[in-house]
């Protein structure tokens, strides 16, 4: 067993709803802790599913996920041979990982930021360094980030915008930052949130053909409400795209996934009309947070880094009343995910009372 791995901690999966209503005596829970969609995907995800015919599941799926492939490449405008796909971006994260560490490399990751860049690297025997972001604004320090690169630093990790802070970070800003990195480093991007922004040029995906150290990670798990389907892809030029469709494992998204992801993404008016909902709502309750004087990073994703204190408190309090928000990652900030617009106020109205308590 790999010394960097005897001491880890198992990833703490959310509980299935029906279990923590039964743990909490709850007539009704809203699951806001994990980022997802409440509005789900669109219908013709289902449809597209259903339709597919029985006889498929003796036989393996298409290894190169063809029409999500084609469906993607149109959409976002990038050329399909440089999109590699996975189980979630987190599939895309573990085989960069893979691909790109080796024993006493190390990355640069924001402080905080997704756990997941981290373990990868523990895994792969790889440190890392952490830079705080801007404790005002939550906005990434780049000047910090560069000074910690050495000649051991293989990668960048950069989420944007980035989680738990919602904080998102401009195209032109990332592009600066890149030009100043070693081309040896590979800079990756995580627009996970990326159909959240409401900021124009908000992404870096068509800036990868330009960059051979650049990379961008997407999923269907967030907006597009298919967590549950396991979607995710890298957009990657050569020679790493090669590498990466070499250690990837053939078959890896079954013909479900194939189907119902293409589905998704060829449905953009549901997209848009999601994203409008989300917006909205983030706008309502970031305007709430202001008027009564919390502190909070103003946020372009699905959910809202709020600075609250005692993080075990407030979590308690709010499952109480039926909603369970993320109190693991920090003592004192909490992240809620927006849900529909009862909820949201719902939460509001708890805040405001723990607040005054």
């Amino acid at each position: 067993m790999k010394e960097s791995i005897k001491h880890m901690s198992a990833y703490q999966a959310e509980l299935p709803a029906e279990t923590v209503k039964a743990k909490y005596g709850l007539q009704y829970l809203a699951r806001l802790s994990a980022n997802e969609s409440v509005y789900g995907p669109t219908p013709k995800v289902a449809q597209a599913i259903k339709a597919t015919p029985d006889d498929i599941l003796g036989y393996y799926p298409d290894g190169q996920a063809t029409a999500l492939r084609e469906a993607v490449a149109k959409h976002d405008q990038v050329a399909p041979e440089s999109l590699v796909f996975g189980v979630g971006a987190d599939e895309l994260i573990q085989l960069l990982t893979r691909t790109v560490l080796t024993p006493g490399s190390n990355i640069i990751v924001p402080d905080p930021t997704f756990g997941e860049y981290a373990m990868h690297a523990q895994i792969e025997q790889a440190d890392t360094k952490r830079v705080p972001v801007q404790p005002t604004t939550g906005q990434l320090d780049f000047e910090a980030m560069l000074a910690e690169v050495d000649d051991k630093t293989t990668m960048v990790w950069l989420a944007n915008p980035n989680n738990p802070t919602g904080v998102f970070e401009k195209r032109a800003d990332i592009l600066t930052f890149l030009d100043k990195l070693p081309k040896s480093v590979v800079l990756v991007v995580d627009e996970a949130y990326y159909d959240f922004v409401s900021e124009p040029d908000a992404t870096v995906a068509r800036d990868v053909e330009n960059y051979e150290n650049l990379v961008v990670l997407r999923t269907l798990s967030k907006a597009y409400g298919l967590a549950n389907l396991r979607v995710g892809y890298g957009i990657i030029q050569e020679p790493l795209y090669g590498v990466m469709q070499a250690v990837r494992l053939p078959y890896n998204l079954n013909t479900y996934q194939i189907v119902g992801g293409t589905a998704a993404i060829e449905d953009q008016d549901y997209l848009n009309q999601v994203v409008r909902k989300v917006i909205e709502e983030r706008t309502a309750f970031q305007t709430f947070l202001f008027e009564n004087q919390f502190t909070f990073y103003e946020s372009q994703t699905n959910f809202i880094w709020i600075k609250v204190g005692d993080t075990k408190k407030y979590g308690a309090r709010l499952l109480s009343e039926g909603y369970q928000v993320n109190d693991r990652l920090n003592a004192e900030w909490i992240r809620i995910a927006l849900g529909t617009p009862e909820d949201n106020r719902g939460m509001q109205q708890v805040l405001l009372a723990l607040k005054k308590s």
